[in-house]
Order: structure tokens, then C-alpha cells, then sequence
């Protein structure tokens, strides 16, 4: 019975040797082929593509009349708000010199009575 035991048990060891074998023999494959595939992805170019220079639809003769055009509505916002400086200026002095002469009008010329 004892060589029963010891055949069985060695049986059992080869079976485990050959399992763990075909583990390690597995493992060495996958890893194999996992740097092939890391060669693979790394040796690969990356894609070259031709560029090219983009025309533009317009000549250079329209493209001066869009910057004109911007230019000139920018020179209307300036003469614009310089003109409206200009006018509230005058405006407001206009409304300081009358509130002067009326206040010196009440003063002088003014009635002396008191209003009743």
C-alpha cells in the first residue's frame, strides 16, 4: 500500500510539474508576444500627410477694401465721439454761463420786496 501512496503522490507532483510547466511556458509566450506587439506599435512611422498652402477666394485688392471699410467705420467712432465730446463741452458751458446770469440778474436786478 505504501508504493500505492508513493506512485500516487508522485503521479500527483508530475501532474503538478507539468501544470506549473505549461503555466510558466503560457506566461513566457504571452509575454513574448506582448513585446512583439509593443515592437510593432513602436517601429510603426508615424504618417506623414502633404500639406498644403490654402488659397483664399479673394484678391489681395478685396482684402484692402474689407480693411478699408474697417478702418473707415473706426474714424467714424472717433470723429463721432469727439463731436459729441465737443457739443456736451459747449452744451455745458452754455448751461453754466445761464445759471451765472441768472443768479447775477436775481441778484441786481432783481425786486427788492418780498414776495407776499
Amino acid at each position: 500500500m505504501n508504493s500505492k501512496s508513493n506512485s500516487g503522490s508522485e503521479q500527483q507532483n508530475r501532474q503538478k510539474e507539468l501544470a506549473e510547466r505549461e503555466r510558466e511556458i503560457t506566461e513566457r509566450e504571452r509575454s513574448l508576444r506582448l513585446r512583439e506587439m509593443e515592437m510593432e506599435l513602436y517601429k510603426a512611422e508615424p504618417p506623414l500627410y502633404k500639406t498644403l498652402k490654402e488659397e483664399s477666394g479673394e484678391s489681395k485688392i478685396q482684402r484692402w477694401g474689407r480693411q478699408l471699410k474697417r478702418v473707415g467705420k473706426y474714424a467714424l467712432v472717433v470723429v463721432g465721439v469727439f463731436a459729441a465730446v465737443r457739443v456736451g463741452t459747449m452744451l455745458a458751458s452754455v448751461v453754466i454761463v445761464g445759471a451765472i446770469a441768472w443768479v447775477a440778474y436775481q441778484l441786481f436786478f432783481g425786486s427788492d420786496k418780498p414776495n407776499k
